[in-house]
């Protein structure tokens, strides 16, 4: 990310008025943080701002301050400006695309790599940890106070997207931002209790049944386990409830890839893939045309549960062994 696209987005921003926040489908930590950060930037600068998550806010993100505004879909259009955040694809804003489309200008903050930019102003850095770095970088562009409650959406931001700072896309500059988030009101290990030490019973018992299940292969290299429709009704749990589960996967000794597998409501698999050891796991992601990190993507894939899995590990060990 260049000075210069900095300056020009805050420059527009400065000029309009109506604004649309738009997060990823499936969010995360990172983009829902984000966008509500950003949101409350826009309000103290006198900014009608509309903030749109096609699939709501998770149960385990539901600490987040302003949450609560936060819309599944709005009927407005002609927005001055859309702003989406850790979309690596437009289309990954999924039903609000109409709403962003209908803006007079769009810009895309976003860390992930391999990203086809769109928009009319990208804030993009790949050497983030997180969406919400670029975030704080524009708010402190602005010249807005960073107060306690978008220091606490930053921080969680930041936690989900690091693992609580144990994942490599950690920097020197991640932890200056926490500090500053720190000194701001947040706490990250408070964050971090709430996001990965707060499941619901439900979601206790399907991690129970995914760790039971998991499998290996090359040598341990390779880690999965499969979750099926049966398993989401046996427990009561919602997708939402597979947070961290894969991280779990990961924690096996040994484990280089791991994929967790489950079966959406309305038929596709539903993909999570993570790695180490510089395995790029964003390729395996975008043959299926998905996407994400190096070390940690997604995707669905069209086909039943057994087919999507077969799919994606032999696309897995291709890449392993390449």
């Amino acid at each position: 990310m260049e000075e210069k696209e900095l300056k020009e987005a805050a420059d527009l921003i400065r000029r309009r008025k109506k604004f649309l926040v738009a997060c990823h489908v499936r969010p995360d930590g990172d983009t829902l943080g984000s966008a509500l950060a950003l949101a409350n930037a826009l309000r103290q600068l006198g900014k009608d701002t509309v903030v749109v998550s096609a699939d709501g806010v998770p149960e385990i993100y539901s600490f987040l301050p302003d949450g609560e505004d936060i819309l599944k879909e709005t009927s407005e259009r002609a927005f001055d400006v859309a702003i989406v955040i850790d979309c690596d694809g437009i289309d990954r804003v999924g039903p609000a695309l109409d709403a962003v489309k209908s803006a007079r200008k769009v810009i895309s903050i976003d860390h992930h790599t391999n990203s086809p930019p769109f928009g009319d102003i990208g804030l993009y850095n790949t050497e983030a940890a997180a969406s919400g770095e670029i975030v704080l970088d524009l708010i402190d562009r602005l010249g807005v106070t960073l107060d306690e409650r978008m220091a606490i959406c930053l921080m969680t931001a930041l936690v989900s997207d690091t693992g609580a700072f144990r994942f490599p896309n950690v920097t020197p500059r991640t932890f200056l931002f926490a500090a500053g988030l720190t000194a701001a009101g947040a706490s990250a290990s408070h964050i971090a209790r709430l996001v990965y030490e707060n499941r619901s019973l439900a979601s206790a018992r399907l991690m129970g049944i995914a760790l039971a299940g998991l499998k290996v292969d090359k040598g341990g290299d390779l880690v999965w386990s499969v979750l099926s429709r049966e398993d989401f009704e046996k427990t009561g749990a919602a997708d939402a409830d597979t947070e961290g589960v894969i991280n779990h996967i990961m924690a096996v000794k040994g484990a280089r890839v791991g994929l967790l597998f489950r079966e959406a409501p309305d038929g596709p698999a539903i993909v999570s893939l993570r790695s180490r050891d510089s395995i790029d796991v964003s390729k395996v992601a975008r043959a299926f045309g998905g996407g994400g990190h190096a070390a940690a993507a997604g995707c669905i894939i069209s086909a039943s549960l057994p087919e999507a899995e077969r799919m994606a590990l032999e696309e897995a060990r291709k890449w392993m062994e390449s």
